[in-house]
């Protein structure tokens, strides 16, 4: 059984609904589900700067019907990719961030073409967090939609037919399901995080029942083990900030579904 200890890291204004988060270098690197810019925190200086991914009128605070819903953001060890949901029609880019020049793709042809090959309806489509490992991508669809379909997408790029979908089980937090926030990988392990929250809509929120995080191998064989999160908190982002032999350190942003700019990262320890 494990232990988890949760604990505020760092205050930071000028963000509102995080939805993804990477520490890399002393710096955290932060994606907003309504706003068009990467954030960087800089810890030493204690300075945010912002880069822009897509210019549009406004920037920030943007309206759900509009927003672009930037929902994950990963590191492959030189490149940052931030995905949309693909829970609407204008949720489907994927960026690429080198840390200077940033390129748009559209991804809406092969989110697409993974609801079609696994039959998952666009009520039920919603990528909440994206892992990159050599050869394929793993997208995690968080079930808040009608089905609750949470599921992992293994998509192959170079060879599309051997992509497939495992569907997971998750269970209730004080009597409300959950569904994939995001996830990280730590060596040969996934560490995901799962939120409880009362909407069955991948477009509208609801009550908030907390959150729990869970590990899985990175082949995706066996059944997830999770575990609950102390307090309250609609998580949204999770990344490894160090690794000891005794535990694992995560950083975690969440979302608190309002235009307050001020957000808190937390630590969260995690040791057997």
């Amino acid at each position: 059984m494990l232990k988890l200890i949760l604990e505020a890291f760092i205050s930071i204004s000028g963000i509102t609904a995080a939805s993804g988060i990477v520490y890399q270098d002393r710096q955290i690197h932060i994606v907003s589900d309504n706003c068009n810019y990467i954030y960087s925190y800089h810890i030493a200086d204690q300075k945010l700067s912002k880069t822009v991914l897509l210019r549009t009128d406004p920037m920030e605070n943007i309206a759900k019907a509009a927003k672009m819903d930037l929902e994950s953001i990963t590191f492959d060890g030189s490149h940052y990719y931030l995905y949309g949901s693909g829970s609407t029609p204008n949720r489907n880019n994927r960026f690429i961030w080198d840390g200077k020049t940033v390129l748009q793709e559209d991804y809406s042809k092969i989110y697409s073409s993974l609801m079609e090959k696994f039959s998952i309806s666009k009520e039920d489509f919603n990528i909440e967090g994206v892992v990159h490992l050599k050869d394929k991508i793993l997208f995690f669809n968080r079930g808040n939609g009608p089905k609750g379909t949470n599921a992992i997408l293994e998509y192959h790029p170079l060879s599309p037919g051997q992509s497939r979908c495992i569907p997971i089980e998750l269970p209730k937090l004080n009597g409300i399901s959950t569904g994939f926030s995001d996830a990280t990988l730590v060596g040969n392990e996934i560490y995901f995080i799962a939120t409880a929250e009362d909407a069955k809509s991948t477009y509208l929120d609801g009550e908030i029942g907390g959150s729990l995080l869970g590990k899985i191998p990175s082949d995706l064989s066996g059944k997830p083990e999770t575990f609950e999160i102390p307090e309250k908190h609609k998580f949204e982002g999770i990344t490894l900030k160090e690794k000891t032999a005794q535990s694992l350190v995560f950083l975690l942003c969440e979302d608190t579904d309002s235009e307050d700019d001020h957000m808190t990262i937390y630590s969260l320890q995690v040791s057997n």
